[in-house]
């Protein structure tokens, strides 16, 4: 089994577990008749992601911009331990991924797999088919890369106290990203489908760094104004989880009618600050007293590696194989429903194996890599 740190707050994993829960059962609807029905209830779980992820960089940072000197070997440590975190699973199955690719599809270009090295490959462009999953973890990278630089040179070469810096940046970020899907909406126009809406407004670095930087403005108000912050918690998580609900609804009645402001520009915007409105309550939920909900924690462990491995990897090269070896596999294909069954059973022991021997292991190495200040004699 897996240990489960006991400082872990169960209200953040319940969330993450809800996230990634979208992610996997939206991906595998496919399989199964009725999937356009059934996707109307899938909510998007990468905004949650995005949203928590925000939420818990920006309180790192925030608080070691508050308790110690964020000279450039702080920064360097900063990177050091979130890249030790997500980079090594990440190009363990890039690697894997492009093995594949390499050896059993004709004509694939390695240069796809150089750009997804550097996370530049829907930096400003629509993301290539290869590897699709991996849109929104270039996103993440961009974040962890940008938001501290961008606090360093406010702090250190513009002289701007850490308070007034951090709502700078999170200001900033939040306009500058809402206003250029705005302007990509005035000059491209209505998307002529749901692909296209999807790879040019919702699939880029560029259009949706504000859905973390929501997450960040969580944290601010929580470290600054945490009166604020515990105020009325419940109240605002059900009003959060109104206007999520509106947003799902909002975006279901507009899927056949794209011709809409809301769609392309502003309904990103409220699925973020509807996430943000559930985290008072969640994050003051440290632990439940049902053990049943133990999976949930299971299961928010092991999110990263189910979102690292759930679509190219088990249903193009896993489950997509069966079917062209039918003779084979045909009781497993046999069903729909038994197909369905197999792709989350794969997606939860395949991460569990990957959590457990390499997410581990690999981030226990921040520990050896991070560069500890020198005491003063």
């Amino acid at each position: 089994m897996i240990k489960i740190d006991s400082n872990r707050i169960f209200g953040l994993d319940l969330l993450r577990f809800f996230a990634i829960s979208f992610v996997v059962v939206s991906h595998g609807l496919h399989y199964l008749p009725y999937a356009d029905f059934f996707l109307n209830f899938m909510l998007d779980g990468v905004t949650l992601f995005f949203v928590l992820s925000g939420f818990l960089i920006g309180g790192i940072l925030i608080e070691i911009l508050n308790r110690t000197k964020f000279d450039r070997q702080e920064l360097l440590n900063f990177w050091v331990r979130r890249w030790c975190r997500t980079l090594p699973a990440y190009f363990l199955v890039l690697l894997v991924l492009l093995i594949l690719e390499t050896l059993f599809t004709p004509d694939f270009s390695i240069y796809n797999g150089i750009r997804y090295f550097l996370f530049i490959q829907n930096f400003a462009s629509p993301h290539p088919e290869f590897f699709a999953e991996a849109w929104s973890l270039s996103i993440e990278e961009w974040f962890y890369l940008l938001i501290p630089v961008f606090l360093y040179g406010l702090i250190y070469i513009v002289k701007r106290e850490v308070k007034t810096s951090v709502l700078i940046v999170i200001i900033s970020i939040i306009l500058f990203t809402t206003l250029f899907r705005l302007y990509r909406y005035s000059i491209c126009g209505t998307p002529p489908d749901l692909n296209s809406w999807d790879l040019n407004f919702r699939k880029q670095v560029i259009t949706r760094l504000d859905s973390l930087m929501y997450g960040v403005l969580g944290a601010y108000i929580k470290y600054y104004y945490s009166e604020i912050w515990n105020a009325r918690k419940r109240i605002v998580f059900y009003f959060g989880l109104a206007l999520i609900l509106l947003s799902q609804l909002s975006l279901i009645e507009l899927i056949s009618d794209r011709n809409s402001l809301f769609f392309s520009v502003f309904s990103f915007s409220l699925m973020s600050v509807g996430t943000l409105f559930l985290l008072p309550f969640l994050s003051s939920y440290k632990a439940t007293p049902y053990k049943i909900l133990k999976p949930v924690t299971y299961i928010s462990l092991i999110s990263y590696s189910m979102y690292l491995v759930n679509l190219t990897f088990i249903q193009t090269w896993v489950i997509g194989q069966m079917f062209v070896y039918p003779h084979v596999f045909r009781y497993f294909i046999s069903s729909a429903y038994i197909v369905f069954a197999m792709y989350l059973f794969l997606c939860f022991i395949i991460s569990f194996f990957l959590y457990k021997y390499f997410e581990i292991p690999t981030t226990r190495l921040r520990d050896k890599l991070v560069v500890k200040p020198k005491k003063e004699a």
